[in-house]
């Protein structure tokens, strides 16, 4: 069989604070030609060219959403529409989401031993679930607005992790009740045209939007549930100006529904958002900036692997 590859930045945050982890993985893999250690982009497709020749069956990432988006994103440029091989999520960063929802089980190190395991014994269990295509960028989250403002909330933590996120949301939604200095700064409304597959919801002053092709976002709500519906589409919800963003949130969190007219929310593979002026957005985590308009999209499906 082709194998496994292995794929780990070993300066990231995790595996200079746990490098014996990293040294674990690298006992475990099945074939030690095919662990690549890239620190930089460049590193990153000499790591993909050698898996495409090398025709591996599964790349293993050890990294968290932002490790991810730049493997994948690496990997599609590489692979240039060739057959692509499984992707193994490692659950190995500060934010994990995309292997939150494929509710895999226990730490970085056993995650890879079963995957090699199910591996040998050619039991391998995959999800489909596509790729959002931005930029020539890939990922599974896109979000702007207030999206972006508390990505940066969650990251001035020196410990990012989900308790952090739960009182990121907390801290928003107390400065929202005494109209405080937090949420002014969060929730700043920017003038958007949003079309989704052709149809425009018209221009409004919008606080946030996502568009991802995962049904849970994090803090266990199932915000964006419709985009399992079709694993070849993307749930888009946007909050206009109006809407109180982090009360309504909360309705989600409390399995409660948002009232129609204070948010935007479809289902598509095609997004095309027009902006005033330039913006930025954050795709995984990683942020980025747009000049204005941008288009998001579904990309191929990935095969990837639940164990």
């Amino acid at each position: 069989m082709p194998g496994i590859g292995l794929v780990s930045n070993p300066y990231s945050k995790k595996n200079r604070k746990h490098p014996e982890r990293l040294q674990k993985l690298i006992e475990c893999a099945p074939d030690k030609d095919l662990v690549r250690l890239p620190d930089s982009f460049d590193k990153m497709d000499a790591a993909m060219e050698h898996f495409k020749q090398k025709k591996v069956d599964v790349i293993a990432i050890n990294g968290g959403d932002g490790t991810v988006h730049v493997a994948l994103t690496s990997m599609m440029k590489i692979y240039r529409g060739e057959q692509l091989p499984k992707i193994a999520i490692l659950k190995g960063g500060t934010m994990n989401m995309t292997a939150t929802n494929l509710k895999l089980r226990g730490n970085t190190v056993s995650i890879f031993k079963r995957v090699v395991k199910a591996y040998k014994e050619r039991e391998l269990n995959c999800r489909q679930i596509s790729l959002l295509k931005v930029n020539e960028r890939y990922g599974f989250i896109f979000g702007s607005g207030a999206v972006c403002t508390f990505m940066d909330l969650y990251h001035r933590s020196s410990n990012p992790s989900p308790l952090v996120a739960a009182k990121s949301v907390l801290a928003m939604a107390g400065s929202m009740l005494v109209h405080g200095k937090l949420a002014a700064e969060f929730f700043k409304p920017t003038w958007q045209e949003l079309n989704a597959d052709g149809f425009s919801f018209g221009r409004a002053p919008y606080l946030a939007f996502l568009i991802t092709t995962l049904p849970s976002v994090g803090l266990g709500m199932d915000l964006t549930f419709r985009a399992k519906i079709d694993p070849k589409k993307a749930q888009m919800i946007a909050f206009r100006d109006k809407a109180r963003i982090v009360p309504q949130v909360l309705r989600v969190w409390l399995g409660r529904s948002v009232p129609p007219d204070v948010v935007d929310d479809t289902v598509g593979s095609r997004f095309f958002i027009n902006g005033e002026k330039s913006f930025r957005y954050t795709l995984d985590g990683d942020m980025y900036s747009s000049s204005g308009k941008l288009v998001v999209e579904t990309g191929p499906l990935l095969d990837l692997v639940t164990e």
